[in-house]
């Protein structure tokens, strides 16, 4: 399996806390750490420990948390060819609640320095992939660039459309797997999500606007996915959540896999449940995945 991750690497500084702080409150911190982030890299960084040859094509500072991001990828033999060094490496600082909610602010940094030209300078490691896997933290006339060349190339892509914005019908016309969670299709969609009829119609909507498939993710809800063909729920792996960062990533890089390893979607998508929620037992968005954790391997 080749992957190619288009998106962005982060430090992130997280902070325990009893529960997300208030506006004008401070609290104080149990703990504190930082780990390695940025939704692409998590997402490379699951597909890498499933199996997969990853490419990732970003950018990180000319910082030591730039090296230091450098070196993790590396480490988890994640190609890092068209990973570029500019201005100060994205960070993200996030709150971890008791119950393991989170809240996150986050600093692009180095990540908008991912450009349309940079984007088509990795050329060869889009067309060759088997799946090309994008987000929405960096600029967007350059996930414009991504999607467009992987379409031009008719390689499937997969778009976690986070942080939540507005796209275009003509963009999302090229997207093969669109994986919002609630918030994200209620921004995609202008709907207001609070039922699953609700759910399901929005989901309607963005096929109807050209997207071949959308899997929703609701947390531990589950999931709801559609193709216009095939439609319905996957319950979620019922776990005692820590901390729930980067179980999306988890989840959207599982899905990547499970989908080239030809499983049928119902099943990628119970995979993917599978390991996102052995990563929310864990502190930090980049854990140690084990390679027997799904039964139906």
């Amino acid at each position: 399996m080749k992957m190619t991750v288009i998106g962005s690497i982060n430090i992130d500084v997280v902070y325990d806390v009893p529960y997300i702080v208030k506006p004008g409150e401070t609290i104080h911190s149990t703990g504190y750490q930082t780990s390695f982030g940025g939704k692409g890299a998590n997402q490379a960084v699951t597909m890498s420990q499933l199996g997969a040859q990853v490419d990732f094509v970003g950018c990180v500072g000319q910082d030591d948390f730039g090296k230091r991001a450098l070196t993790n990828l590396r480490d988890y033999h994640i190609s890092t060819q068209h990973v570029s060094e500019a201005g100060v490496t994205g960070n993200a600082l996030i709150q971890v609640s008791e119950t393991g909610e989170n809240a996150i602010v986050l600093m692009n940094g180095a990540n908008y320095h991912v450009t349309p030209d940079s984007v088509k300078e990795a050329k060869d490691a889009i067309v060759d992939a088997d799946a090309v896997v994008m987000q929405l933290e960096i600029p967007l006339e350059s996930v414009v660039a991504g999607i467009e060349l992987a379409a031009e190339n008719n390689v499937p892509v997969i778009l976690n459309p986070a942080p939540a914005q507005k796209l275009s019908n003509s963009l999302l016309a090229k997207v093969d797997i669109l994986t919002p969670n609630e918030t994200e299709l209620a921004t995609l969609t202008g709907m207001e999500i609070n039922t699953k009829e609700s759910i399901i119609a929005a989901c309607d909507s963005l096929l109807e606007q050209g997207v071949t498939c959308v899997v929703v993710t609701l947390g531990e809800q589950g999931a709801y996915f559609t193709d216009g063909k095939e439609s319905g729920w996957v319950a979620a792996t019922k776990v005692k959540a820590l901390d729930t960062t980067g179980a999306g990533d988890a989840f959207n890089g599982a899905l990547t896999v499970g989908l080239c390893k030809k499983y049928s979607l119902r099943k990628a998508i119970d995979y993917a449940s599978k390991v996102a929620g052995h990563v929310v037992t864990q502190k930090g968005a980049q854990v140690k995945i084990p390679t027997d954790l799904y039964p139906g391997e």
